[in-house]
Formats: C-alpha cells, sequence, structure tokens
C-alpha cells in the first residue's frame, strides 16, 4: 500500500528573479523531516525581486499583496501543513503597514482552517538563513539533523509578523 499523500506549503517573501533552487532544496528538507511527500511554496507578496529588501519600495501600494492572496488562500486550504519561511525582517516605510495586514490575514485564515504550522528557529526564517540559525544553535550537529532539531510547531496566532 503506498504512503498516503501529505502536502505541506512554505510561505515565503516573494517570488525570486533566479530559479530558486537553494530554498526550494531547503523546504524539500524541511518537508521530508516533517513527514509530508510533497511541498509547495507561496508568497506573501506577488512581485519578484533580486531580494526581499526590495519589497520595501515594490511593496508601498496594495497591488503586491492583494495579487498574491488568491495562490496564498487556495495553498492554505489545500495544505496538511505550513511552513513560516518569509523573513524575520519586516520591511519599511508603507510596505510594513500592508505587510502586517497581509500577515494577519494570512494568519487568520491558517487558524480558520487549523493547519498545523512550523518555523525554523525563534520565527519565520527564510531557508537562505536556515544554516546560519543552525550552525549557530547546534554547531557541531549535521545540517539536515541541526534543521529537525530546530523546527518549531507554533499556533498560527502567535506566529504574527517580525518588527
Amino acid at each position: 500500500m503506498a504512503p498516503t499523500s501529505r502536502r505541506l506549503v512554505a510561505i515565503l517573501a516573494n517570488p525570486p528573479l533566479t530559479d530558486g533552487l537553494r530554498t526550494l532544496r531547503r523546504v524539500e528538507l524541511a518537508a521530508e523531516l516533517l513527514g509530508f511527500t510533497d511541498v509547495d511554496t507561496a508568497n506573501l507578496f506577488a512581485l519578484p525581486s533580486h531580494a526581499t529588501g526590495a519589497i520595501t519600495e515594490l511593496g508601498a501600494t496594495e497591488r503586491g499583496w492583494v495579487q498574491a492572496r488568491p495562490t496564498l488562500a487556495t495553498n492554505i486550504r489545500s495544505a496538511q501543513g505550513v511552513l513560516l519561511a518569509y523573513g524575520t525582517r519586516a520591511p519599511l516605510g508603507e510596505a510594513r503597514f500592508h505587510f502586517r495586514r497581509q500577515v494577519a490575514w494570512m494568519t487568520e485564515e491558517i487558524a480558520n482552517h487549523a493547519v498545523p504550522t512550523w518555523y525554523v528557529g525563534d520565527g519565520p526564517r527564510h531557508p537562505s538563513r536556515w544554516h546560519r540559525w543552525t550552525h549557530r544553535t547546534y554547531p557541531a550537529m549535521p545540517f539536515a539533523e541541526a534543521l529537525r532539531n530546530s523546527i518549531v510547531e507554533v499556533h498560527p496566532s502567535s506566529a504574527g509578523a517580525p518588527d
């Protein structure tokens, strides 16, 4: 009998301008460590950039935030688990206001659908920062083992928006 398919959705900040393979590989590893067979990603913000810092300028209006909601909602509703991985720093200026509203909306979606939720370490850090966290916290451990120890289940309402 084949194992039951279980899907984890990782919620990232925004689409990359590159192929994003390193991020996807790390998300796939986290999914495997959590016992998920399938993985997908969704983004808090719909407009792509080279670095999340660009969201400060790109996200000053509501446009990219609102565009991201249908995909986010669909992914949250169809997932058996959510991995928050959009980063630990909020954008600046007007984008911060929209970001916080988006995180509050997403948190409510996750709570309404009672989807188990995790992040790495002490917040929704981006997969590109996982190695830094695991190395600091578990310096003598191989990355995969340290990551397994660093994945924390959280109640969606406590995930909140980073400062």
